[in-house]
């Protein structure tokens, strides 16, 4: 339980302390640069870079995008060429965020297009350099994109491009969080189902179980206030689940906890007075 408090709390407080590092930058000769929807040609190149000298298996395009009455979903896709290892691919395709996919209109937002690269060298300290990289838009209808200055970045491995400047956590703490959460709290839940059918073990079972509460009430708080700081979706979200969650899921469960101990203190009471 203190490796769960532990952990939430890492998530909660961390900052996005990320060594991101600026490789080059692409400008237009006409700021911005406009693409218009062709019939039949779906998939435009928009950028070219050869040789782009990355040295970390972490890389991402970063930059601005607006578009205007896209029909259909558009996105945009960064083309990573290894040589004889072949051609990998990262496209815009999520819901939302960073990461969103181009459809209807929107203002002025950012675009990532990360890559991480995946080799049996890494062990031993090796990462596969790309030969060249590749910006292209996909619109599948009619439509304008207008593409801002466009940066060429590179991380540390294990880093996550999406994490925003002072967003909390990115997409990986997120699972991280999620996935060692669940699995321990279910872990706790089949203990608990265990101990308590033997009426044993009160104090750890309930104190847990408020231990559990006063997360669950953290989270909420946390949610509330990375929602009134403008946190992304990522973030808000999964504190505010997670949260309302434990609240409601463990003070019910306490409370029928506390009632059954107290059940069967009172026959083992009334065994003792025969």
């Amino acid at each position: 339980m203190r490796t769960l408090l532990v952990l939430f709390s890492l998530l909660l407080l961390s900052s996005s302390l990320q060594a991101e590092e600026l490789v080059s930058v692409v400008s237009f000769a006409e700021e911005p640069l406009t693409i218009t929807a062709v019939p039949g040609e779906p998939l435009q190149r928009l950028i070219e870079l050869p040789d782009p000298a990355i040295s970390s298996p972490v890389y991402a395009l970063k930059g601005m995008v607006r578009y205007e009455n896209v029909r259909g979903d558009g996105y945009l896709q960064l083309d990573s060429h290894f040589g004889e290892a072949g051609t990998f691919f990262s496209k815009s395709l999520a819901a939302a965020g960073p990461l969103g996919m181009l459809s209807g209109s929107s203002d002025w937002r950012p675009f990532v297009l990360p890559f991480y690269a995946n080799s049996p060298d890494q062990s031993d300290g090796a990462s596969p350099n790309p030969e060249k990289l590749a910006l292209s838009l996909f619109l599948p209808g009619s439509g304008t994109v207008s593409i801002g200055e466009v940066g060429l970045y590179q991380y540390a491995s294990g880093e996550d491009p999406l994490q925003s400047t002072g967003q909390w956590f990115g997409y990986r703490g997120t699972a991280l969080l999620g996935g060692i959460g669940g699995t321990l709290i279910g872990l706790w839940g089949a203990l608990i189902g265990v101990v308590s059918s033997r009426g044993k073990a009160r104090r750890f079972v309930l104190g847990s179980a408020n231990v559990l509460l006063v997360i669950g009430i953290a989270s909420v708080v946390g949610g509330v206030v990375a929602l009134a700081t403008a946190q992304p979706y990522t973030v808000y979200f999964p504190l505010l689940l997670i949260g309302i969650i434990l609240v409601a899921v463990i003070g019910k469960i306490r409370s029928s906890l506390s009632v059954r101990y107290e059940q069967l203190e009172l026959k083992r009471m009334q065994s003792m007075d025969v």
